[in-house]
């Protein structure tokens, strides 16, 4: 691993369940000390760093892929905060009451929480969000329904259209100016991948009806031969880093990359 992991245990959230979160300190954090650092939250937080935590034995390697495109200079240095899922997971994912719950959970709570305890860009321009399948469909409704906190999600061979639920018609049925956030949505062509196309064609359709450009404010990337699991999330991972946090992006905590 690089940089250090720290743990904030069983943190609790109103109508959910307790979970764990894990904070991600990139390589030289608090030097110099002036500097602030904008905030990724990741969903299904066990999987994200060390594979003996993951479900199934593989993790993001989030800690390494992120280490060295900062050291590349293609990504700006920032903390990664890790949110363990629960057994309660598919409803706290979806756009369910406990969804939204989780998604209270994670602006009222946790965030204030990371705000408070390490130096970060607490701006909505400093804050995004990443997760996959399930966890990719929440992450889209964090940043869509709330775009005062999270500016930009990535989504990851996402569940838009799952067990017969939609979340296309919540934004086909939007009638406000357009949302003011960045989307990045990946797919894979193999196994449960193949079967989530429809929803990913679906919603890149919907977000062009919304006045999302493709090149601009929403990216789309596929994966030919790619599968649904976390060994393929981590392959790619990279791409989506680099969209939420690139150097190159015109942000206010550009000017603190290093």
């Amino acid at each position: 691993m690089t940089g250090c992991i720290e743990r904030h245990p069983r943190m609790q959230g109103e109508g959910i369940l307790p979970r764990d979160v894990l904070v991600w300190l990139p390589p030289g954090y608090g030097s110099p000390p002036g500097q602030r650092y904008p905030v990724l939250y990741m969903q299904d937080g066990q999987n994200i760093f060390e594979e003996g935590n993951s479900l199934s034995g593989l993790s993001w390697q989030a800690d390494e892929t992120a280490g060295r495109l900062m050291l590349e200079g293609r990504i700006c240095k920032a903390v990664i905060v890790a949110l363990y899922n629960t057994e309660d997971r598919q409803e706290e994912y979806g756009d369910t009451e406990k969804g939204k719950a989780y998604m209270r959970f994670v602006v009222e709570r946790v965030k204030p929480v990371i705000d408070d305890a390490y130096r970060t860009v607490a701006e909505r321009n400093g804050t995004s969000v990443i997760g996959s399948s399930m966890g990719a469909l929440i992450s889209f409704l964090l940043a869509w329904n709330h775009p005062e906190v999270f500016s930009a999600a990535a989504c990851l061979s996402p569940a838009f259209v799952y067990g017969g639920n939609s979340v296309i018609p919540l934004v086909r049925g939007y009638r406000g100016s357009r949302k003011e956030i960045r989307l990045y949505v990946d797919n894979g062509t193999v196994g449960l991948d193949r079967d989530l196309q429809k929803g990913c064609d679906e919603m890149m359709e919907a977000l062009r009806e919304k006045g999302f450009v493709p090149g601009r404010d929403v990216e789309w990337y596929f994966d030919e031969g790619a599968e649904h699991s976390e060994a393929a999330w981590s392959r790619r991972l990279w791409r989506s880093l680099c969209f939420l946090l690139g150097t190159n992006l015109v942000l206010p905590f550009s000017a603190g990359c290093i």
